[in-house]
């Protein structure tokens, strides 16, 4: 079966569905271009958080699916300077007076391709910031342009970045990616594991923010081999050495369902946060930690990269679905 694609209404938006005989995804690009559906086929099992209802989405929009976020995470105050140009994001985490999660995730995004190529389905969406008045948060153009690619139950996505306006601009992306977890409505997180690539822990303080004191995992071969999340709720930053011989990926496994999701991302995510509640959890890929322009510790260590005008940057990430 060759791979098909179709335009939709999902949660009253234009939305796209795309798939093969494997997998079936939704993207939404008015929504942030949010992926927020797929699906695996043979065993009718969505392994992404999905929305049921408009209402549900707007509640909380950064708990489905795989919102892109620019900057990610937390800045504390809402506000960093950088070569003396001020960057100010509202603040809505009002209880830890941040902003959270940047402004792509919410923003229309347009298409410019969707085709089928035999068994690969190529779908492209792109966010320009001259379509919108961020000037007051954020002066300097930009556009961001993701690019899906969907062969048998591997879905890779890159996404560039690239400064279009004159001064040089600092940048951090991730993913808030949301995973039903267990995968199976019949397992329980007892018949779960997941893995991180991570060694380090950065410490937080009550609003969330980095201190600045970075500690060994207590338990990295726990992270690394894989655990379960039974009886455990995280909200935690985490870090790894650059001569580490993992792969830089995150294994999601449910046993019972008998099914793996493997999340990777290129040499540019040097950062995961885990975030999870009851029936999800959020492995979350970031090229720079938390509130890193505010950080008095070198680029190096937080990940901040600068874009200089012209310049653009791939990122590169990548979702497949394996039984076992």
């Amino acid at each position: 079966m060759a791979g098909y694609i179709e335009d939709i209404t999902f949660l009253n938006e234009k939305a796209i569905k795309f798939g093969n005989e494997k997998v079936e995804a939704i993207l939404a690009p008015t929504l942030g271009s949010n992926l927020l559906s797929f699906r695996y086929k043979h065993k009718d099992m969505e392994v992404l958080r999905t929305p049921d209802s408009v209402e549900d989405y707007k509640k909380a929009p950064i708990l489905y699916g795989m919102p892109i976020l620019f900057p990610p995470n937390r800045i504390e105050d809402g506000q960093f300077t950088y070569k003396g140009t001020a960057y100010k994001f509202p603040i809505n985490e009002m209880e830890k007076s941040n902003h959270i999660h940047g402004f792509l995730y919410d923003k229309p995004w347009q298409v410019c391709k969707k085709e089928v190529n035999g068994k690969e389905i190529v779908i492209n969406t792109e966010f320009s910031s001259s379509d919108f008045d961020l000037k007051g948060s954020f002066p300097q153009d930009i556009t961001v342009n993701m690019s899906l690619s969907l062969r048998g139950e591997t879905l890779d996505i890159q996404l560039e970045i690239t400064n279009k306006g004159i001064e040089p601009f600092p940048w951090g992306a991730g993913y808030h990616t949301v995973f039903n977890f267990p995968f199976a409505p019949g397992s329980k997180l007892d018949d779960c594991r997941i893995s991180l690539p991570v060694n380090k822990q950065w410490e937080l303080n009550e609003r969330s923010l980095p201190t600045g004191a970075i500690h060994e995992t207590a338990n990295t071969l726990e992270f690394q081999n894989g655990f379960s999340l039974a009886g455990r709720l995280f909200d935690d930053l985490f870090g790894y050495d650059e001569e580490r011989a993992l792969e830089n990926e995150c294994i999601l496994t449910d046993q019972k369902a008998g099914i793996q999701v493997i999340y990777q991302g290129d040499q540019h995510f040097k950062f995961w946060v885990l975030f999870n509640q009851e029936g999800f959890v959020c492995p979350e890929p970031y090229t720079w930690v938390t509130n890193a322009p505010n950080l008095d510790l070198s680029a190096k260590l937080t990940g901040l990269s600068e874009l200089s005008s012209g310049e653009a940057i791939q990122l590169r990430t990548r979702l497949a679905i394996m039984e076992i």
